[in-house]
């Protein structure tokens, strides 16, 4: 080999060597990253606090009870009392469950209210009504009846129209049925029997009319006129006026009330309610779809919660535990019960939260577990390669000692020569 070959060869294996050793600090500076990452995710594990499942003994307490007639009631708290002035010695908490009627509000969404032009009967306030005891005329609500004439052709078109929804009037004579025409032109029909109650003072009067834009529907329930004389109604519809005093619907006249049943329950709405919902629909052409919600009412008995703090005078044993007690607006006194009472509702969400962190807990175990195996992958295949140029550099270092040697050569039988 000539030298200048050999100085060529040795200083591109030079080269090579220096990429190697290069090529393996940044392998090292690679692997020196991975240690980092895997360091914090242990780090990260260290700091994973694994949930605790719930004891049933945390959520369990001594309650004391006792039968007070028709209730169970049950002690939720005693504070000892020091020098009462009326010798009582505790303020006792209790509580019984009993069923309390209530009014109830609720929102029906896309009602799907129609309105339609149908009969309609209205009650007539008993002081709205008068007669003339000379002429024998009857006033209705400012307006003079006359007897309804069913040969006139209009009267009886609407008095037939009345006949098909309210079928009762059918048992009325004709010559007992007394009309009389309002401002708006509408033909409005009572019976005799009706406005002798009312001036009579015995009952309010009841009129029928035919009306447009009137509720029909709500959905597939039909919709009916409240009926103040029907005492379950009567008893409901006092109590949601109670209960909702500021309500359109509490305002409203009672003529104004309709009812219909739904799954089983009797709901109560008004007709401004109704009206407003039936006209809310986006699309005219579908106008009982997508109404706005419809405020609807109900009453019916609802398990309560009644409570009540008093003084009372309890009797303990030599245990310290209360076996009787009497109040101080009673003579009675009455046997307690123990008993361990654990607050299922309670223990159940503690559980289903304790399982839910649990979910979480493992789930972040499984994400640090696999980003380990990742970068442990990694290392490895770093590993490799870093072994890969060590072999590679013992190789060149070999060859650069051989080109050395032969170098060293050239120059010694080159030096030689002129010698």
């Amino acid at each position: 080999m000539g030298m200048a070959a050999s100085q060529a060869r040795y200083l591109g294996l030079t080269a090579r060597k220096t990429n190697v050793e290069y090529e393996g600090q940044q392998v090292n500076q690679a692997r020196t990253a991975l240690a980092n990452q895997s360091a914090n995710l242990f780090n990260q594990l260290l700091t994973l606090e694994v949930p605790t499942p719930p004891s049933t003994t945390d959520y369990t307490t001594l309650q004391y009870s006792y039968q007070d007639g028709t209730y169970a009631e049950a002690i939720t708290d005693m504070s000892q009392l020091i020098d009462d002035p009326d010798g009582y010695n505790y303020l006792v908490t209790h509580y019984h469950y009993s069923d309390i009627y209530t009014g109830v509000e609720t929102k029906r969404p896309n009602p799907q209210v129609i309105l339609d032009t149908t009969s309609v009967r209205n009650v007539v306030a008993r002081g709205n009504v008068t007669r003339d005891q000379g002429t024998g005329v009857y006033t209705i609500n400012g307006f003079e009846a006359s007897k309804y004439d069913p040969f006139n052709v209009e009267q009886k078109q609407n008095y037939d129209r009345i006949l098909k929804d309210y079928p009762e009037l059918a048992d009325v004579d004709p010559a007992d049925i007394y009309m009389y025409t309002d401002d708006d032109n509408i033909m409005h029909f009572a019976t005799k029997s009706d406005l002798d109650a009312a001036i009579a003072g015995t009952a309010d009067a009841r009129e029928y009319h035919i009306e447009s834009g009137v509720p029909t529907y709500v959905g597939n329930s039909e919709l009916s006129q409240y009926d103040p004389n029907d005492p379950i109604q009567k008893a409901a519809y006092d109590q949601i006026k109670k209960e909702f005093p500021d309500s359109a619907f509490a305002q409203a006249a009672e003529d104004q009330i309709y009812t219909y049943e739904y799954q089983g329950r009797t709901y109560f709405a008004c007709a401004d309610d109704l009206r407003t919902a039936a006209i809310s629909a986006t699309d005219p052409t579908r106008p009982t779809e997508n109404q706005s919600p419809l405020m609807q009412y109900y009453a019916e008995d609802i398990k309560t919660k009644i409570e009540r703090q008093e003084r009372a005078f309890v009797d303990v044993d030599e245990q310290g535990r209360p076996y009787s007690i009497r109040y101080e607006n009673s003579t009675a006194t009455f046997p307690l019960n123990t008993e361990t009472i654990t607050d299922e509702d309670a223990y159940n969400d503690a559980m289903n939260q304790y399982n839910y962190d649990m979910a979480v807990y493992e789930q972040e175990i499984q994400n640090i577990n696999a980003q380990t195996e990742q970068i442990q992958q990694q290392d490895r295949t770093l590993e490799l390669r870093l072994r890969q140029l060590d072999t590679e550099q013992e190789a060149l270092q070999t060859e650069m000692e051989a080109v050395k040697k032969v170098i060293e050569k050239n120059i010694e039988s080159t030096f030689k020569t002129f010698e």
